[in-house]
């Protein structure tokens, strides 16, 4: 027994040496992994416009095609593979270096489904648009939106 428990407080004498944590408070210390993709903040005009393949706000907070992302009650998804209109980021038309990600789908139980967009307005501030339509038909422009201040994403991983 007392070469048992020897061993023991000497792993624990050479982790805490090492700097090694042995609790489990210590998981939430450590950095997160970041996700597969490029910082947004980072990105120059010569690299937009790009399809946008993923948005990852953590590990299991992405949007990506198939894997929606939501906000409050608001679901927001990327365009199919295979709509002829897929969802890109652009450089906003304005004077501020935003990034606007354009062509999403989001749906609200009220609002149903429409158009949306994500505005990344560095350093950390991000909105939602949400396009309400003019008129009942499909050809007919999106006349007004609603904006709604969301998190941020933490990497971009753009289409080649």
């Amino acid at each position: 027994m007392g070469l048992g428990e020897g061993r023991k407080r000497g792993f624990a004498v050479l982790a805490i040496t090492m700097g090694v944590c042995l609790t489990s408070s210590c998981v939430s210390m450590a950095p997160p992994i970041p996700p597969e993709g490029d910082d947004w903040r980072t990105l120059r005009r010569i690299d937009l416009p790009a399809e946008l393949v993923r948005a990852a706000w953590t590990e299991e907070s992405y949007l990506s095609e198939g894997h929606p992302v939501q906000f409050g009650r608001t679901s927001i998804q990327l365009q199919p593979s295979g709509a002829a209109r897929k969802s890109i980021v652009k450089a906003t038309n304005n004077a501020s270096n935003g990034l606007l990600i354009d062509n999403l789908t989001c749906y609200n139980a009220v609002r149903g489904t429409g158009k949306c967009a994500l505005l990344l307005d560095p350093p950390n501030r991000c909105y939602l648009s949400v396009y309400a339509k003019s008129g009942a038909s499909e050809s007919e422009p999106f006349e007004s939106s609603d904006s709604f201040d969301v998190s941020c994403p933490a990497y971009l991983t753009l289409g080649r």
